[in-house]
């Protein structure tokens, strides 16, 4: 076969194996070239990874001739799944990180500030660069002047805990020179997602005779601040069965498996365990049959905007004003003179325990 017949521009084309069409290049109908090439580099935190994907609809208004590849941790590749934007998610892995050595872009997009990102994203080849990369001293540096808010708010405390009033999500858009109109997450759920809520939901003979209120009562591996106190939780549970009627759902992981079973031993009423060992995907499909969810600011938190649900959101060492809930819900932000803090730990966690059942069960009515 003659180089002149080899198509390796292709969108389609492997070169070690035959196209997903099992033809040869020449006359081929499917033959694609390939449009603008986007690549976006965003893998840490799986709740931020999640938000960014509301980018997408925006890069696709500017660049609707694109091709766009999303690089991104491995533990982050489910919530990425099905998404129509994307044309080629890569989990980042050494074997798939040389490639990127070799390809070139017309447009990269770097949103991480870890020094593995940021080293790959100042190597990788592209005619246009946006967010962050490294220095010659090894020190974070910016791509593009529009990304300099973003690049303050990591080095400003003043900028970040008390004078911002950007969402994440404008802040991303405004470092990538897109125009913002408050798009939303980027999220496929599946119906095979659901199968085992379904069946949950069947085991247990449970009917829509009641508004169905999930709480998840974990905050991540990470900021154990985030935590509201589980006896908060019980009285709130309380509340909501005894004065509402609602039948209320604990959610969470691992981390708590042990608070939700004293939840559950200590509630009266309609009050289930959802279990603590659910992959991803089948915890949205837990989150995708609630009518409200009770969260603090946690991946399950983004789940639910992703997924259209009303919430309400405990905030106490992070910061409210950067969350855009898409007018789905409420901020509860007790306001405690240390807080934001951004601390991984404290020893009397004030700020989340600033935050009363009575106050959440009251913006809960509000919204059901």
């Amino acid at each position: 076969m003659q180089d002149k017949i080899i198509k390796s521009d292709c969108v389609f084309f492997r070169g070690d194996k035959p196209c997903q069409y099992k033809r040869l290049c020449e006359e081929c109908p499917h033959y694609t070239p390939f449009p603008a090439k986007i690549l976006v580099i965003k893998g840490r935190a799986m709740g931020d990874v999640l938000r960014t994907t509301a980018l997408l609809p925006g890069l696709k208004r500017k660049y609707p001739q694109s091709h766009i590849t999303w690089l991104v941790d491995e533990e982050s590749t489910d919530l990425l799944l099905n998404n129509p934007f994307i044309d080629r998610m890569v989990p980042s892995r050494w074997q798939e990180i040389l490639r990127f050595l070799e390809e070139e872009y017309d447009i990269l997009i770097s949103l991480d500030k870890e020094i593995f990102s940021t080293a790959l994203a100042t190597k990788i080849k592209s005619s246009k660069k946006f967010g962050f990369g490294i220095n010659a001293h090894g020190h974070l540096t910016i791509f593009n002047k529009a990304s300099h808010y973003a690049y303050r708010l990591g080095i400003d405390d003043q900028l970040k805990f008390q004078a911002n009033k950007k969402t994440y999500q404008e802040i991303i858009y405004e470092a990538c020179e897109l125009d913002y109109q408050k798009d939303r997450y980027v999220f496929e759920l599946r119906e095979e997602d659901r199968k085992r809520a379904e069946t949950f939901f069947k085991k247990n003979k449970l009917a829509r005779d009641s508004a169905w209120i999930g709480l998840n009562t974990g905050a991540g591996s990470r900021f154990e601040t985030k935590r509201w106190p589980k006896e908060r939780f019980l009285q709130l549970i309380r509340l909501l069965t005894e004065k509402q009627k609602a039948t209320v759902f604990l959610l969470g992981g691992e981390k708590e498996e042990k608070t939700n079973a004293w939840l559950k031993k200590k509630s009266q009423g309609k009050v289930y365990n959802t279990g603590s060992y659910n992959a991803l995907r089948e915890f949205t499909g837990f989150l995708s049959s609630l009518d409200l969810v009770v969260s603090s600011d946690s991946l399950a938190m983004h789940l639910a905007l992703a997924l259209n649900k009303k919430v309400v959101v405990l905030f106490g060492s992070t910061a409210p004003q950067e969350i855009e809930l898409y007018g789905l819900g409420k901020k509860i932000f007790a306001g405690v003179d240390c807080a934001p803090c951004y601390k991984e730990t404290c020893p009397d966690m004030k700020c989340m325990k600033a935050i009363t059942a009575e106050e959440v069960y009251k913006e809960i009515k509000k919204l059901l």
